[in-house]
C-alpha cells in the first residue's frame, strides 16, 4: 500500500489470499503469485511513467482493489485448497497455467503500451487506439510470451515430467489465455462512451462526466474477462496434457 501497489481494500484481500496460499501450499505455491504480483506491479508502475495517456482507456489503474486480487488470484486459493485436501500434481499445474495465462495478458497490456505502437482490433486487424480492449500489438504479444515464460520459470522446480513439456505446455495455456482475454474485450466487455470528448473506454466516468454504455454487457467488467481469462488458462492446459499425454 505505501509502494500505490494496492488499495486497502486489495491489501486485506492479498493478506488473505497470501496467508491462505503460503499457509497451505508453502514457498511451491507462494514464489508463482509472488512473481506475478511484484514484477507486474512494477511494470505497470513503469509504463505509467512512460506512457500515461493510455489511462483514459483503462477501467482501474495499476494499483489493484480486492475485485483484481480475486480476479487474478482467487482460482488460486480454491486450487491449493483442493490440494491440501486432495493432494494431485494436476492442481499446480492448472495453477501455474492460471497465472501465466493472467500474467500474460497483464504484460501484454503493460508492455505493449510502454510506448507509442500500432494497435489492431484482434476481430478483424483494423487499426485501433492504443489502449482500447480488443487491441493486440506485435510487441504486446512479445510482452504476453515473457509473462508466460517468467511464471513458467517461477514454478518450474516442482515439476515432475520433462522441462521441455512443461514450458511448452504453460507458454501456450499463458499465450492463448491471454489472446482470449482480448477476445473478450472486443466481444462481451463492457465499454462505454465519453460524452465529451467521444472516445471509447472502459471507465464509467470521463472527462469529469458520466460515460454511457456504449458496447458488450454492462456487468462484464475488466475483473470479469481477467477472471475468464485465468479460467481458460486452466482449461487448456488440462486439454493439451491430454493431448500431449504427459
Amino acid at each position: 500500500m505505501r509502494v500505490k501497489f494496492l488499495t486497502k481494500s486489495g491489501g486485506v484481500a492479498t493478506f488473505i489470499l497470501a496467508s491462505l496460499i503460503f499457509g497451505l501450499g508453502g514457498i511451491k505455491w507462494s514464489v508463482p503469485i509472488l512473481t506475478f504480483f511484484i514484477l507486474s506491479s512494477i511494470l505497470s508502475k513503469l509504463r505509467k511513467s512512460r506512457n500515461s495517456q493510455v489511462e483514459t482507456y483503462f477501467e482501474k489503474s495499476g494499483v489493484r482493489d480486492y475485485l483484481q486480487v480475486i480476479a487474478n488470484g482467487g482460482l488460486g486459493g480454491v486450487l491449493v485448497i483442493a490440494d491440501f485436501v486432495s493432494p494431485d500434481g494436476l492442481y499446480f499445474l492448472i495453477y501455474i497455467s492460471i497465472l501465466a495465462a493472467v500474467c500474460a495478458d497483464t504484460w501484454a497490456t503493460e508492455i505493449g503500451t510502454w510506448k507509442k505502437t500500432a494497435t489492431y482490433n484482434i476481430l478483424n486487424l483494423q487499426p485501433v487506439e492504443q489502449g482500447v480492449s480488443g487491441g493486440i500489438s506485435l510487441i504486446g504479444t512479445i510482452g504476453a510470451v515473457a509473462g508466460s515464460i517468467t511464471i513458467a520459470l517461477s514454478g518450474i522446480f516442482w515439476i515432475d515430467f520433462a522441462v521441455y513439456q512443461y514450458l511448452l505446455l504453460i507458454l501456450t495455456a499463458g499465450l492463448l489465455g491471454s489472446l482470449f482475454d482480448s477476445f473478450l474485450g472486443a466481444t462481451i466487455q463492457a465499454q462505454n462512451k465519453c460524452v465529451v470528448c467521444k472516445k471509447v473506454t472502459e471507465k464509467k466516468l470521463h472527462c469529469g462526466k458520466e460515460t454511457k454504455h456504449n458496447s458488450g454487457n454492462v456487468w462484464i467488467s475488466n475483473d470479469v474477462v481477467n477472471l475468464l481469462c485465468g479460467i481458460s488458462g486452466g482449461i487448456i492446459v488440462i486439454i493439451l496434457k491430454e493431448i500431449a499425454k504427459v
